[in-house]
């Protein structure tokens, strides 16, 4: 009969410890899940900065809104499209037979997407610009910093 007990008591312990390791992890990784990672921010908030900052009429919001959201149906895909880029190359270099050649072509296609990327955001920058008066470009020229720290990862 004490050995029954004594084994309840174990089986009770290691379960509690495991139950607790796993949402120490998982605690953990939720916390830094969001580092490095730029955060959300929605369309209208910036849109609603840019307008206030700006001074800009219903009109250009609304074009803003517009070439804003045409960036980010672009851009979504073809971050998804570059990570899984970057993943498979690491995979092939740390494979036990490394294949330099195709690790050498995958960067090469890693870095197409991301000169793609600029280009997306020079196409951007010219259809923004295209519908500013010239004080609010040299206002949005003043903001262009401020603008890109908002969207940079928050430091804890």
């Amino acid at each position: 009969m004490y050995l029954f007990s004594k084994n309840k008591f174990l089986g009770r312990a290691v379960t509690f410890l495991l139950l607790l390791n796993l949402f120490s992890i998982g605690y953990f990784w939720w916390r830094k899940g969001g580092e490095g990672r730029r955060p959300k921010r929605p369309i209208e908030q910036v849109t609603a900065i840019l307008k206030k900052e700006l001074q800009l009429t219903e009109k250009q919001a609304a074009d803003f809104k517009k070439i804003r959201q045409d960036f980010f149906d672009k851009e979504e895909p073809l971050s998804r499209a570059i990570r899984a880029k970057r993943d498979s190359m690491n995979a092939a270099m740390f494979n036990e037979h490394t294949d330099t050649t195709a690790v050498k072509a995958i960067a090469r296609r890693v870095a197409d997407g991301e000169y793609q990327m600029e280009l997306y955001r020079l196409q951007q920058a010219q259809a923004l610009k295209n519908i500013c008066t010239p004080a609010q470009l040299k206002q949005f020229q003043n903001m262009v910093i401020d603008i890109r720290d908002y969207f940079q990862p928050q430091k804890k």
